[in-house]
């Protein structure tokens, strides 16, 4: 009897303990293990002000940018795995729009894990996160895992055709008023960082 106690509370014991690592390593609500969510939101704290500074550079007219969440599907057990933002520009007019997804006739890209963001882990769990593009040219990748905010060599100096067009096509329909492609930019505007992850389609968000 004594012996059969003990087995008990050994398995008891080892539950517990598989309960604490659980807990410890992983996110009921993204469903992701911690040094995961800590990459994604580094990664994407880079990508977002990347993106950011390269409309606030080339446009007129705003006075505010902000993200969406960082939009996730699938995992391990149910690929592919994927993560998504999307830019949200303010023009000093009070007007709002979204940038990616669907507009009108025809779709807009959605900005996450693919050609232009890269996050991985060395044998040593040492974060890997590569912007797909930099100062240098688009489609030349950067690696940015050090950094803690935007270095010089990583802002985008190239037109970046995508983001041209969504926003031209906002101004067209005037949900944005008075913004314009310029080389003075808007100095003035402020960018809003999103690092909420949460599960959904980025296609839905407004």
């Amino acid at each position: 009897m004594k012996n059969k106690m003990l087995i008990i509370s050994a398995v008891l014991v080892t539950l517990l303990l598989a309960g604490v690592f659980y807990v410890s390593h992983y996110n009921f609500s993204t469903g992701l293990e911690h040094k995961e969510e800590k990459i994604i939101k580094h990664g994407f704290r880079l990508f977002e002000e990347q993106i950011g500074t390269y409309i606030i550079e080339n446009y007129s007219g705003i006075a505010k940018i902000e993200f969406s969440p960082i939009l996730i599907q699938g995992d391990k057990d149910n690929p592919p795995f994927t993560a998504h933002v999307l830019p949200v520009i303010y023009d000093k007019e009070g007007n709002r729009a979204v940038l990616g997804g669907q507009f009108g006739k025809k779709g807009y890209p959605a900005y996450g894990l693919s050609s232009d963001l890269k996050l991985d882990f060395d044998y040593n769990d040492h974060e890997i996160i590569e912007l797909g593009n930099s100062a240098k040219g688009l489609g030349v990748e950067i690696d940015v895992s050090d950094a803690e905010s935007l270095p010089n060599e990583a802002k985008i100096k190239t037109d970046i055709k995508p983001i041209d067009e969504n926003i031209a096509a906002l101004v067209d329909v005037k949900k944005l008023k008075n913004v314009k492609k310029d080389r003075a930019g808007s100095p003035k505007a402020k960018i809003d960082y999103n690092l909420e992850i949460k599960r959904g389609e980025y296609w839905k968000y407004q």
